[in-house]
């Protein structure tokens, strides 16, 4: 029983060390700059891209918060306004020379359009330059940790049952009970697994932020870039990160409304199934003013 044991455990051992060896050769790239990154100070925006939004737990790599740092930053400088809307516009007279690429695109988009918002920014076709820009401040890093827990958990499972189906058929009964009846396997299988789990378990979730280190880094550093902001700044420029909630409901609602005697549908028919595509077209616009965010 124990050269089995022994057996089944070395390839459980094997398997993790695969993963491990998989992880380190495809997050190569990823390590290499993590490094460069720690011993430099990181760029406020590429941090706010990884940060993802204000509060901790939020989803890295999101272009919203990083637009929004963008702004910020501008704002900090004094080259730009935002009033209580959340629409940005440039300082009358205070137009200076930016050396950052984005700044300088965003600087160039609000001398040709003023009033806009971070909502804006981000989906109107004309700031097309300015999204560009702000991508290449990007960290080229992995938004999640990754599926290693699954593969891990999947082996326990396979080595706990496994191990169990060898001792049986060589008539080996379960360790510590007087009752050596190797049929004791088909139940009692599930305790090894139950260890076993465990240690797969330690492998982090596949939705979880990597680079932990980073995280913390990047959160100084904008700490930093920010120190000097008005906190009303950033709940302004925030608020018009996202589309107004009335605009689809507004247009919902005047597509409802129809005249007194005029027709359900342009045959004046009436068809019931015309009527119930209407109200799940309906349905489906409402659904959209939800925007996901972090």
């Amino acid at each position: 029983m124990g050269w089995i044991t022994a057996g089944w455990l070395l390839g459980f051992a094997g398997f993790n060390a695969g993963l491990g060896v998989a992880w380190w050769r495809r997050t190569r790239a990823e390590r290499r700059f993590v490094r460069g990154a720690r011993r430099s100070v990181v760029d406020p925006i590429q941090a706010g891209w990884w940060l993802g939004a204000s509060w901790k737990g939020a989803s890295a790599q999101q272009e919203r918060y990083a637009a929004e740092v963008a702004v910020r930053l501008l704002v900090l400088t004094g080259q730009a306004q935002v009033d209580g809307d959340g629409r940005i516009s440039l300082t009358p007279g205070r137009h200076s020379a930016t050396e950052d690429p984005a700044l300088a695109t965003l600087v160039g988009g609000l001398r040709r359009d003023e009033g806009v918002t971070v909502h804006e920014l981000l989906t109107e076709p004309r700031f097309a330059p300015f999204r560009a820009a702000l991508e290449a401040h990007r960290a080229p890093l992995r938004r999640c940790f990754g599926a290693y827990r699954v593969p891990a958990l999947l082996a326990a499972l396979v080595v706990s049952f496994g191990m169990s189906m060898n001792a049986m058929l060589l008539r080996n009964g379960f360790p510590g009970l007087p009752d050596q009846d190797p049929g004791w396997w088909t139940l009692l299988w599930m305790a090894p697994w139950a260890a076993l789990s465990l240690l797969a378990a330690a492998w982090p979730a596949e939705a979880s932020r990597p680079w932990p280190g980073f995280t913390r880094h990047c959160r100084a550093a904008l700490a930093r870039a920010l120190a000097d902001e008005s906190r009303e700044t950033g709940f302004r420029v925030s608020r018009g990160a996202f589309p107004p909630p009335t605009s689809q409901a507004s247009t919902a609602g005047a597509s409802a409304r129809r005249p007194p005697g005029e027709p359900s549908d342009r045959t004046g028919r009436g068809d019931p199934t015309q009527l119930a595509n209407d109200t799940v077209d309906l349905d489906v616009d409402h659904d959209s003013d939800f925007v996901g965010g972090d």
